[in-house]
């Protein structure tokens, strides 16, 4: 078990939270919280840091919609080798964005 992990999974509970909710802060914010989620795709987690992660993701992909291309924009997904099958979630916005997230 890794409890640096066991941080950003609740880290990343806590975004899904506010993306549920309507997602409070701005794009850039958004960008770099999708960042964190990229990193626990780049370490190993116990099967139940897995377990966790896979139920955020379920409510993160119920409360964003496709967003038809990389939000970070497809030169820097093809630059960095992201796919969408595999770093879905940076593909994905929010159904309810914040007004700070729409400036």
């Amino acid at each position: 078990m890794n409890p640096a992990m066991d941080v950003r999974l609740a880290q990343w509970a806590r975004t899904v939270e506010d993306v549920e909710r309507g997602y409070p802060l701005t794009f850039d914010d958004y960008l770099n919280d999708l960042d964190l989620r990229r990193t626990l795709d780049e370490v190993e987690l116990s099967t139940e840091q897995l377990a966790t992660l896979t139920a955020i993701d379920e409510r993160f992909r119920g409360a964003s919609y496709p967003a038809g291309s990389c939000v970070w924009g497809e030169e820097n997904a093809a630059a960095e080798g992201w796919l969408p099958d595999v770093q879905w979630y940076y593909w994905r916005l929010p159904v309810h964005p914040g007004s700070a997230f729409r400036d």
